[in-house]
């Protein structure tokens, strides 16, 4: 089955735990959650050219009063009764939080958090892509004067198409109409599986009146979430015959070194600490070849890029001459080169560059091949009537003449089964 490709990917690089802590719950471990750090931090540093964002945290138990004054229809959630009165909601949502928080510090946003959301669940789900307890959930608040809400949802589209590429994960957005009257507008993030199939990584809401009315607030509201999926769907398209592959942002290690024996182990770390800014793991040294390949695999499993590697001869006959045989790792594809000295930190970070650009064309084939016959050009009254089994609007708008009838029209993503996640 296709989508659990990611979860062995994941599994094998150390990332995951290999049980979790019961159905529907993914237990990561250390190396995952500083992937899943880096995620975060990265959506931030995007974040921030539409507005310095805040960080913060709220409660696992969240007061049902003050969850089911916003959300009075969800019943999909776990509550604790206190005596003859409903007392608490174990958290499934933090919109509710993340404005009481706003309007508690007087900051108008954006404000992110990443705490775990527990919704119930039929049935055993599929790590991270439908699971009981939805860890990381990044959720994203910011409050806004009214009539400004469309230029925020052109601002977070491209924040959130951004973040996706430098995962290595190409996507589109389209607009649709809203789950349950959810927003008064919504974009979805449209990546797609290894296989072509389209699924949806990110919202974003410009909140309907009536949360906004619950919640208290003047002007406008945006709300943009996504998960852990974004990280599973980068193990699924980035991985190949070493194991996981993940791109140099999120990557653990984003450079292995290998040391053939002897001095070469000083020698490496010497040339690592002129490398600023790069995550480097220092394999154990071995003279044996097949023990520095077995080495190898170990550390470009764990997901690194690049593993660059320096045997060094000494010839005591010659006047002590030593000879430095450098070596590099590529993947994507995997290949093995001779350098002709030591890299820059200029050449790595090159090397790293090229290797991003690698993932994202290869996983942009993908997607231009999934989505080649679903993206198609409707006019608005083949839209309202039906005619067209459209999804969504794809934004922002590209003219496109109708497929039906031929007038003019714009692009639209199509999807006969309905409604996809």
């Amino acid at each position: 089955m296709t989508e659990l490709v990611h979860h062995r990917a994941l599994l094998t690089a150390g990332l995951l735990a290999p049980t979790g802590a019961g159905s529907g719950v993914t237990t990561w471990r250390g190396p995952g959650l500083q992937v899943v750090r880096r995620m975060v931090g990265t959506f931030l540093d995007r974040v921030a050219a539409v507005a310095p964002p805040v960080e913060t945290d709220h409660p696992f138990l969240d007061p049902h009063d003050s969850y089911h004054r916003v959300f009075p229809d969800y019943a999909n959630v776990y509550r604790l009764p206190e005596g003859d009165r409903a007392g608490w909601v174990l958290r499934a949502d933090n919109l509710h939080l993340n404005v009481a928080f706003l309007r508690r510090t007087g900051h108008r946003g954006p404000v992110v958090t990443t705490g775990g959301l527990l919704r119930r669940m039929h049935g055993s789900g599929t790590p991270l892509f439908r699971e009981r307890y939805i860890w990381p959930a990044v959720q994203l608040s910011h409050l806004l004067p009214a009539g400004s809400g469309e230029e925020a949802l052109s601002a977070y589209r491209s924040v959130l198409e951004r973040t996706l590429a430098a995962f290595g994960l190409p996507a589109l957005t389209v607009e649709v109409d809203a789950p349950a009257g959810y927003g008064d507008r919504c974009h979805l993030t449209v990546c797609c599986l290894r296989d072509g199939r389209p699924t949806v990584l990110a919202t974003t809401y410009l909140m309907a009146r009536r949360y906004r009315e619950a919640l208290g607030i003047d002007g406008e509201l945006v709300d943009v979430g996504f998960t852990g999926k974004v990280l599973a769907l980068a193990a699924m398209h980035h991985h190949d015959r070493f194991g996981l592959g993940l791109p140099s942002a999120l990557a653990p290690v984003q450079l292995a070194l290998l040391p053939h024996g002897g001095r070469s182990d000083a020698a490496l770390r010497h040339w690592a600490d002129g490398l600023p800014g790069v995550r480097t793991a220092l394999a154990p040294p071995h003279e044996a070849e097949f023990r520095r390949h077995r080495a190898e695999r170990t550390e470009l499993r764990g997901g690194a890029p690049v593993a660059v590697g320096l045997r060094l001869d000494d010839d005591r006959r010659t006047d002590d001459r030593r000879t430095e045989d450098w070596r590099i790792t590529r993947r994507a594809p995997a290949h093995r080169d001779r350098l002709p000295g030591p890299p820059t930190p200029g050449d790595v970070r090159a090397e790293l560059d090229g290797y991003d650009r690698r993932l994202l064309a290869a996983a942009r084939g993908r997607f231009d091949r999934g989505l080649a016959e679903l993206v198609r050009g409707a006019c608005d009254r083949c839209v309202a009537g039906r005619t067209i089994a459209v999804y969504g609007l794809i934004v922002p708008r590209r003219p496109l003449p109708c497929a039906h009838c031929g007038d003019p029209g714009r692009a639209v993503l199509l999807s006969e089964r309905g409604r996809f996640y």
